[in-house]
């Protein structure tokens, strides 16, 4: 019984800001990363696509993903490339019980979002199935939603339902992306979409396979304009990561 006590209130004590995500030393500053570890970050510079906000090799105005291409999304960025210690939290994240990081990767979203130029009436999540969600304990993109609602002031909704079950897309490449999201999402109340500007909220853009198919079911419930952001995102020409 004592054990258990003590567990309890040394969880109930910690901070996760006390120690650095990244290396695991003490941290004493108000973000989960700790300075030098931050300054290592892969942040996505100015070379990237002007659409997608994947990051590119060399300048170019928009990616060959994007050019010559209608999408239902109207602007999309991402702070991080998938790579290095971004990719290790982001798994961490998903599937490794770290819903605490939620809040301190909306921090680096809401500061992307004040320079982004976008706009937004609410923010959205990515849903999941219901057996999903419940087999993982959480959706870590509507807790993203809403540790971004808590600094920003933008209403984290939930208007989405994913309508069936799809092959994770991990699994997949390219045109099999699109195909597997197919009419995957519907707008289940239309009070919160219609004539709004929307913000859906994710973890990684890959190929932009996902928030196509989100922003299409936005678009479909009568949402005016959709934006993205995301923490971290695959650079254009390179190979697709498993996450």
């Amino acid at each position: 019984m004592f054990e258990r006590w003590k567990k309890f209130l040394i969880a109930a004590a910690f901070d996760p800001r006390w120690t650095c995500a990244v290396c695991g030393r003490e941290n004493f500053g108000e973000k989960y990363i700790c300075e030098e570890c931050e300054k290592k970050l892969p942040f996505i510079g100015e070379n990237r696509c002007a659409h997608c906000g994947r990051p590119l090799a060399a300048a170019a105005p928009v990616c060959d993903t994007c050019r010559n291409r209608l999408t239902e999304i109207d602007g999309c960025r991402s702070v991080f490339r998938y790579a290095g210690a971004v990719e290790t939290l982001i798994k961490k994240f998903k599937y490794g019980g770290g819903k605490w990081l939620a809040e301190g990767f909306a921090g680096y979203l809401a500061a992307l979002f004040g320079e982004s130029g976008f706009e937004a009436d609410v923010a959205v999540s990515v849903p999941m199935l219901e057996k999903d969600e419940k087999r993982r304990g959480y959706n870590q993109t509507k807790l993203l939603a809403e540790a971004f609602s808590a600094l920003t002031g933008i209403p984290a909704e939930d208007p989405l339902r994913k309508k069936r079950l799809t092959a994770r897309q991990a699994a997949l490449a390219g045109k099999d992306r699109l195909k597997n999201l197919i009419d995957a999402f519907r707008v289940k109340d239309k009070t919160l979409t219609e004539g709004k500007s929307i913000l859906i909220l994710d973890d990684v853009t890959t190929t932009g396979a996902t928030l196509q198919a989100v922003a299409a079911a936005l678009k479909k419930g009568g949402a005016k304009r959709v934006y993205a952001l995301t923490i971290a995102a695959v650079s254009v020409g390179e190979k697709t990561k498993k996450s």
